[in-house]
This record gives C-alpha cells, sequence and structure tokens, in this order.
C-alpha cells in the first residue's frame, strides 16, 4: 500500500513579504498568508488527507488547521519539519547576508548542501531530518493520504533530494507561500508533482 504525502509550504508571513530569512523566528501568518493557508486547504478539500503534520512554528501550525478543519482531522506536531536555522543570518535580507559572510552566503547559493548558516545549521542536516520524518509518516499511514506543513528551505531539499538536483538548482523552481508538493510513500519516497502555483 502506498500513501500521499502533500508536502505544504505554510502561508505568508510579513518577513516573507520582506525577503528577510524566517529561520526560528515566529512570525504569524499575515493577512496573504491566510489566503494561502485557505487555498491549500481548498486544494486539499477532496484527497482524503487523514493526518495533518506541522512543523511546531506558528505559520505552519496555522497554516496546518486550515487542512485539518477542511478534512476534519486535527494538527500533529512533527518537530523535523522544523525551518533550517538561519543563525546568525535570521531576520536579515539575502543582500544584508552576504555583505556579513560573502564567502559563506556565495556557498549558500551555489552548493547549498555544503552550506551551513553562520552560527546556525548544515543544510545537508535539515536535508537528512525532514527526509526521515516523511519518511516516518508515510510508515505510519500506509494506504492513506497525509498534509505536512514545513518552510521553504526543508521543501526545496526534499525536491532537490527527490529529482537529483545538484549545486543551485535546489534554487531553480518555483515554490510559493502556500504551495502544495505531492509526494509518494511505497517503501521509499518519490515525487510525484511539484506545485501547479508557481508564483505568489
Amino acid at each position: 500500500m502506498s500513501t500521499t504525502i502533500y508536502l505544504v509550504r505554510h502561508g505568508r508571513t510579513a518577513l516573507n513579504a520582506q525577503g528577510r530569512f524566517r529561520g526560528r523566528q515566529d512570525p504569524p501568518l499575515d493577512d496573504r498568508g491566510y489566503v494561502d493557508a485557505a487555498e491549500a486547504a481548498h486544494a486539499l478539500g477532496g484527497a482524503g488527507v487523514k493526518a495533518v503534520y506541522a512543523s511546531p512554528l506558528l505559520r505552519t501550525r496555522q497554516t496546518a488547521e486550515f487542512i485539518a478543519r477542511a478534512s476534519n482531522g486535527r494538527v500533529v506536531p512533527e518537530p523535523d519539519l522544523l525551518d533550517l536555522d538561519h543563525g546568525r543570518w535570521e531576520g536579515l535580507t539575502p543582500e544584508e547576508a552576504s555583505a556579513q559572510a560573502p564567502e559563506a552566503f556565495a556557498r549558500f547559493r551555489s552548493d547549498p548542501r555544503s552550506a551551513e548558516a553562520p552560527g546556525g545549521e548544515r543544510l545537508s542536516d535539515v536535508e537528512r531530518r525532514v527526509l526521515a520524518a516523511l519518511e516516518g509518516i508515510g510508515g505510519r499511514h500506509d494506504g492513506a493520504a497525509c498534509a505536512a506543513v514545513s518552510h521553504e528551505i526543508p521543501i526545496r531539499l526534499v525536491i532537490a533530494s527527490l529529482r537529483g538536483l545538484r549545486g543551485s538548482g535546489m534554487w531553480e523552481f518555483g515554490l510559493p507561500t502556500g504551495s502544495v508538493t505531492e509526494l509518494l510513500w511505497n517503501g521509499s519516497l518519490s515525487l510525484v508533482a511539484l506545485p501547479e502555483r508557481t508564483a505568489p
């Protein structure tokens, strides 16, 4: 039996709108973010979602609540869906991060899997923990459909891993807030469909 996992990027926050790294900061959804969450819930309304997982941060939990209400379910916390710890880059724009640590930021953009946010987390560690979390979700819900609400960089790392993308390839596809990526668990994870919505 296969498990469908809908990997959802949380709705927009004020930091998203300002183009700032969110990381472990905990802003709520903004007005557009509530629309994003409602649209994601509507998109999954007929998917038969049996469980909704979310990272512990408020923006993912708020998004997950919309999906859970639409599917008569509840939100289950999953710590390993958490965003990258951006360390000293949290709250900065990419331009500010680049000015603060030019070499580290250049590697972050050109070869993310080998990069580490200064004072934060290695992206390769994020990739491992998020893939493990999704595999665990798939194994717990054999034959069902689930949603997992996470963050931009973890989702990009998952997609890049499943597509075999290397280097800067993980930045080269659209992943708007509130978007839904479809995965399949059948003993291993595979990518079924990228988000249909490619712009905010």
